[in-house]
């Protein structure tokens, strides 16, 4: 018996935001409303395997949860692992849709009926959204609620404004928003732009939905470049961690400070000359975040492996430590040269299970750099070699 999934799925970097009755034009929202689909995914369906009888999964006997074995039947979970039931008391022809929260140990009312319910969601493309008791009735979810018609309204614009119709930088900027820049298309048609005046475009819109930053940079980085190399400084001014990432600093929404952190090392990598860039995060990498004076892998990986760049391989190779998967992961975005690779494979154990691990990455990802035949067959007796030990080692 086959699943069944319907999906409504925004490319990976988007921004949903309202849009007039006109096409494109924008129009002001509440944080308030935003918020509410801050947190969204595109997928609903059901599967013959998740058809079973709801059963509590606490112990607390006042719970909801705790009723008849037989009232529940799930057919379906959302993405935080809450069911998706029908609940049999309210009628035996067409039972109300009810999803439980296991943290609120709660249920809420999506609707008076299954086939009701299925409307709902095909009206809604989709959408599922993780709290939905802002935006429902007693009959379940409410279609004209401010949110939902937002949503709709954004959908519709998504689907109809074409790349061809963006004739200008503002609309540029707006289909960008919605599509995201995977495309290599959106990107070159950014190319007759000046780059100052592309970052500009994207300046103002941070001013408005601040908290929306890593989205933001990654349309900065993709498509302004250098044009936000002074902005991206200024990012590295002291205080400027807690101005981002403080509620209390007005207009600075609130943003995770690993967020952040993260965020700003991307678009030092994506803005400034190769140089400058790592060695302000290589600088802020040795300051605030080495534990006992060793630096951790994955942490390292976060905040480099952006840059691309075989001098980062130069950089980390006295400080690489176990557990070795992130040293492993940064290696391989790193762009190593024949000569590291060689290098590598012929130093210590750790050395050589970092660069093991990494041309695996690589060979997975088709990121194995260009080599000679001769540096190919050097590489091979040298992981061979690296083998044989690991075995004597184990005997």
């Amino acid at each position: 018996m086959a699943a069944y999934t319907c999906y409504g799925r925004s490319p990976q970097h988007c921004i949903v935001s309202d849009v007039s009755g006109r096409t494109g034009e924008h129009s002001s929202i509440s944080d308030y409303e935003l918020n509410i689909l801050e947190d969204i995914t595109g997928e609903f369906g059901w599967n013959h395997e998740y058809i079973s009888y709801f059963t509590s999964y606490g112990e607390n006997a006042d719970s909801p949860a705790t009723t008849d074995e037989h009232r529940y039947l799930i057919f379906n979970y959302n993405g935080a692992g809450d069911p998706v039931l029908l609940d049999l008391a309210t009628s035996s022809a067409e039972p109300a849709v009810f999803c439980y929260d296991h943290e609120q140990d709660q249920f809420t009312l999506l609707a008076d009926n299954l086939p009701a319910y299925i409307d709902t969601i095909l009206t809604l493309h989709g959408l599922w959204i993780w709290n939905w008791t802002t935006v429902i009735d007693e009959h379940g979810i409410q279609l004209k609620s401010p949110p939902l018609q937002m949503w709709v309204r954004w959908l519709d614009t998504f689907c109809n404004v074409k790349l061809e119709d963006a004739h200008s930088l503002e609309a540029l900027i707006r289909h960008t928003t919605m599509h995201g820049v995977d495309n290599p298309a959106i990107l070159q048609a950014f190319q007759p732009y000046d780059p100052k005046d592309i970052f500009l475009a994207w300046e103002q819109l941070i001013q408005h939905n601040p908290t929306q930053l890593a989205t933001w940079a990654v349309f900065i980085g993709e498509t302004a470049g250098d044009g936000a190399a002074a902005w991206v400084r200024s990012l590295w001014q002291p205080g400027n961690v807690q101005a981002w990432t403080s509620s209390s600093v007005p207009n600075s929404g609130s943003i995770a400070v690993g967020t952040f952190v993260s965020t700003r090392a991307y678009l030092t990598a994506r803005c400034l000359p190769g140089h400058e860039g790592l060695a302000y995060v290589c600088n802020y990498l040795l300051q605030h975040s080495a534990v006992d004076g060793k630096l951790e892998g994955y942490t390292a990986n976060g905040q480099l492996q952006h840059f691309h760049s075989p001098q980062v391989i130069d950089w980390i190779r006295d400080k690489v430590n176990h557990p070795v998967e992130g040293w492993a992961a940064l290696f391989a975005h790193s762009r190593p040269t024949a000569e590291q690779l060689l290098e590598w494979l012929s130093d210590s154990e750790l050395h050589q299970k970092i660069t093991t691990e990494a041309l695996n990455i690589m060979i997975q990802r088709d990121l194995l750099p260009t080599l000679e035949a001769d540096t190919w067959a050097n590489i091979s007796d040298l992981l061979h070699a690296s083998l044989q030990l690991v075995m004597l080692k184990k005997r």
